[in-house]
């Protein structure tokens, strides 16, 4: 059987001595400990949003690729490793020959000495980034900003479906960046304009301090979310949001933020936010116009369609193919000229 166009590698290819060592452990594990339960792996290893809207997306539009296969042999030519394990693995092999093209990002580093160095290895041909203005954390860095390309993941649109009911009267507040007293203000806004405010609290770069369930459940039927969030390069959370068709209102403060004790000038809380899916706001005043100006015209806003056009997971995962393969293509041309 032919190797496909691409893999997706989040998690490394272990050497057939250390295959041959798990099978032999797995058949005497009964022997040994009798039927306990095993620990199930993650179905996606890695940044679970990121790696499964990848990995479901290709699956969705038939794409020509494989996910972290079991056996080097299986590695496709032309690898994307979005988690710095599987990558290190896949610059090794890329300079032994073994690939032809590599590409990282968009959660392998935020800065470009974070982890040490790894987004500048030179055997990495493309970094993916999920917006615009994430470009500026490589400003300084041309060999690694002149493969910078943007190319945002999507969503699970069936998972994030509202269930059908009529809009309520409570509004979500994702709370990830600022203050408490500074969430207590914004929940004493929406007090006072007759929502109910339903709190889901985040971190940045957390992802335990609630369920995929629980904030589907605040969601379905909110009237409205109001998010909270110094800086985002994508805005997953949003897209979910959008997804379960409620508008949302975005704190933007474009101001100073910080990430793992390493402050930066953020340029965006939603990069992503058109007039189809909300408004941004940057003071409380601002959020009390947007919330009447919400409640006033509701009929224009369409989230979930603008994300069933812009956002899905095979509408994505479409793009990175078409994009990945362009690089691929292009590159060859490259090595054709220069002979």
């Amino acid at each position: 059987m032919s190797r496909p166009f691409l893999t997706v590698l989040t998690a490394p290819v272990p050497a057939e001595a250390t295959r041959v060592y798990r099978r032999v452990r797995a058949a005497m594990r009964p022997l040994v400990r009798g039927r306990t339960p095993r620990l199930v792996p993650p179905a996606y290893p890695g940044h679970r949003a990121v790696v499964r809207s990848v990995v479901e997306g290709l699956r969705a539009v038939g794409a020509d690729f494989n996910f972290n296969p079991g056996r080097g042999r299986d590695v496709a030519r032309v690898v994307y490793a979005p988690a710095n394990e599987a990558l290190r693995q896949a610059c090794g092999w890329k300079r032994a020959g073994r690939l032809d093209f590599l590409v990282a990002g968009p959660v392998n580093a935020l800065f470009v000495d974070e982890c040490d160095g790894i987004v500048q290895r030179p055997e990495i041909d493309l970094v993916i980034v999920g917006s615009e203005w994430a470009r500026w954390f490589y400003r300084d860095a041309p060999e690694v900003a002149r493969k910078v390309r943007v190319c945002p993941v999507g969503v699970d649109a069936e998972s994030w479906k509202p269930a059908g009911g009529a809009a309520g009267a409570h509004a979500v507040v994702y709370w990830k960046s600022g203050d408490e007293g500074f969430c207590a203000a914004v929940e004493a806004v929406l007090a006072r304009r007759g929502y109910v405010a339903r709190r889901i609290t985040s971190r940045p770069g957390e992802h335990t301090l609630f369920t995929p369930e629980e904030f589907r459940r605040a969601l379905d039927g909110a009237a409205v979310a109001v998010f909270l969030s110094a800086f985002e390069t994508q805005g997953i959370a949003l897209a979910e949001a959008w997804s379960m068709d409620v508008p949302t209102l975005a704190w933007d403060p474009r101001g100073p933020a910080e990430w793992r004790g390493r402050a930066f000038p953020a340029q965006s809380s939603c990069p992503f936010l058109t007039a189809a899916t909300g408004r941004a706001w940057r003071t409380l005043p601002d959020l009390e116009r947007a919330l009447d100006d919400a409640r006033a015209g509701r009929h224009a806003f369409r989230p979930r369609d603008w994300v069933l056009a812009h956002m899905t997971d095979a509408v994505r995962a479409a793009a990175l193919d078409r994009l990945i393969r362009d690089e691929v293509a292009a590159r060859a041309d490259e090595t054709v000229a220069r002979r």
